[in-house]
């Protein structure tokens, strides 16, 4: 698999370089965290492994993209509802 630097498995880390002033980039931040602590503690545990599969091919590919920042988030929005889609619409009828 190509190493994109990510950290040993089971390892959390965030990223906390930055300090907000604005309170929603403050709010996003806070809501990031609880996701990724969510996702360890709670969720991951009881996804199958064809949905971790599909699910970390969307995230990689959603975190590429946000990764670039000339990249317009309206791009990058378009660009992830047509991969995810058909997934999202796979799952509902499960």
């Amino acid at each position: 698999m190509l190493d994109r630097g990510f950290a040993d498995p089971g390892v959390s880390t965030m990223a906390r370089t930055k300090k907000f002033t604005d309170p929603t980039d403050i709010a996003i931040c806070e809501v990031h965290r609880r996701y990724v602590e969510v996702m360890e503690t709670v969720r991951l545990e009881t996804i199958s492994a064809e949905t971790k599969q599909r699910y970390l091919a969307v995230i990689t590919s959603l975190t590429d993209k946000l990764a670039m920042p000339s990249k317009p988030l309206s791009e990058i929005v378009g660009e992830i509802m047509t991969e995810a889609g058909p997934l999202l619409f796979q799952a509902m009828q499960r």
